[in-house]
């Protein structure tokens, strides 16, 4: 990797780390060029605004999660499984103090609303995610039919708690973000969403 490359990387994971703790607003050029100790001059050799660092850094984010959750559902056996090893590496983060809410979801959500070219980004990162869901789904056996609209429902079981946590910083959101996962596939979550698909595929499938 060249020097070029390297400054160009460490601006995308100081802006990224610091969007991630302060928040994407909160977040100016000046402070990203101090935690970086690099001139403007590189900042701008690579990106024309901040907009274009927060692409950067979307993709870079994006990346990192969806590689971590990709490995996690190759080797887990389970959809229980899958749950409790991305539960546990988000709770030895914890120990760390190093966990700020899932960064995807909070630097994307964040993101996305501010900057309105780049929605179409994050939108594809959390589809990305809902298809990673539905392959540690498929291990339960459930029919195709019902397996998207259940994915998307562990999504937003999964985004939606860390935003909260994000927010409160309350450990036990993300227990019971898990027990939450686990009952969407055998409990009465499972249930209303398989009934919910049913009529929705009935609705779509109806002449007026």
């Amino acid at each position: 990797m060249t020097k070029g490359e390297l400054s160009k990387k460490k601006i995308i994971e100081t802006a990224g780390d610091l969007f991630w703790r302060n928040g994407y607003t909160k977040t100016g050029l000046n402070e990203i060029l101090k935690a970086t100790g690099l001139p403007k001059g590189s900042f701008y050799f690579y990106f024309k605004k901040k907009s274009d660092v927060a692409k950067a850094v979307l993709q870079y984010y994006g990346s990192r999660i969806l590689d971590l959750l990709h490995s996690i559902a190759e080797t887990s056996d389970s959809w229980e499984s899958f749950c409790d090893s991305f539960l546990r590496i988000y709770q030895e983060e914890l120990a760390d103090k190093q966990y700020y809410g899932c960064p995807l979801a909070v630097v994307g959500m964040e993101i996305a609303f501010q900057e309105e070219e780049l929605v179409k980004h994050y939108h594809e990162a959390m589809e990305e995610v809902k298809e990673i869901f539905m392959q540690a789904l498929r291990k339960e056996g459930i029919a195709e039919e019902n397996l998207e609209e259940t994915a998307h429902l562990c999504l937003a079981v999964y985004e939606g708690n860390l935003v909260l946590y994000r927010l409160s910083k309350d450990q036990s959101l993300l227990l019971r973000m898990n027990e939450q996962l686990k009952k969407v596939i055998r409990g009465e979550s499972w249930k209303e969403n398989s009934e919910f698909s049913k009529r929705r595929k009935r609705q779509t499938t109806t002449k007026p």
